[in-house]
């Protein structure tokens, strides 16, 4: 077999496998569409909590204090609270571990595994959430709904992140709060059209009506921003 052949054949292999990488392992399948994200998250489901390793006293600081905050300016009782890209109820979880929280909450995600995960882990407070399996780009819910709307660590992995928004967006009430990841860190540059530095993310939101935008170091791979419609 002729060596440049060889040669020749290795690159191709190699090209592939980067290719590869990059699209099931970096992007977790954002290109490949919905459908792909759905079934690695199934089959990543049982070790996501693992591998995540949540810390609830970390989470209850940067996660659920500052929607008690809002909901203690405004004076919300018993709010209303979507939380989108759900995956195994991380913000859910949070918020329903706080004494003054007294809200009910939607979980949705499009994942089954992540969902069923998410059930488990929220069975002591079975009666106060929802869970439904849906594509975050056509939220089945009316204008103005939802006091509070979240979404974290999935913006990146939608279709298309700014319709995902925008539906947030539409679903949240008048004054209502708007708490989102941004993608940043080493790996922003692998997914092009899908993340975005944080500044320009913030000029999106403003963009698209929102105000009062304030972001926050959270992660190493992410920004929380939070945001009133």
């Amino acid at each position: 077999m002729d060596w440049q052949f060889v040669v020749f054949i290795a690159i191709v292999l190699a090209a592939l496998g980067l290719f590869l990488y990059w699209q099931l392992v970096v992007a977790e399948g954002a290109y490949l569409g919905p459908r792909v994200v759905a079934l690695l998250y199934d089959w990543f489901a049982p070790r996501y909590d693992a591998v995540k390793a949540f810390d609830p006293a970390y989470d209850a600081i940067m996660l659920a204090a500052p929607v008690l905050i809002y909901m203690r300016q405004r004076k919300i009782a018993a709010p209303m609270v979507l939380d989108v890209g759900s995956g195994t109820g991380r913000l859910p979880a949070a918020l329903l571990a706080q004494p003054n929280f007294d809200g009910q909450i939607v979980a949705v995600d499009l994942s089954p595994k992540m969902l069923d995960l998410a059930k488990a882990n929220l069975a002591p407070y079975a009666h106060r959430v929802s869970f439904l399996l849906h594509d975050a780009q056509r939220l089945p819910f009316d204008d103005n709904h939802f006091d509070v709307v979240t979404s974290l660590e999935a913006l990146e992995f939608f279709a298309n992140p700014q319709l995902a928004v925008r539906e947030m967006l539409r679903v949240l009430k008048p004054g209502g709060l708007l708490m989102l990841s941004n993608r940043i860190g080493p790996d922003l540059w692998k997914l092009p059209g899908r993340a975005m530095p944080t500044p320009k993310f913030v000029a999106q939101l403003a963009a698209m009506g929102a105000h009062q935008i304030q972001p926050d170091t959270w992660l190493i791979d992410y920004d929380l921003v939070r945001a009133l419609k």
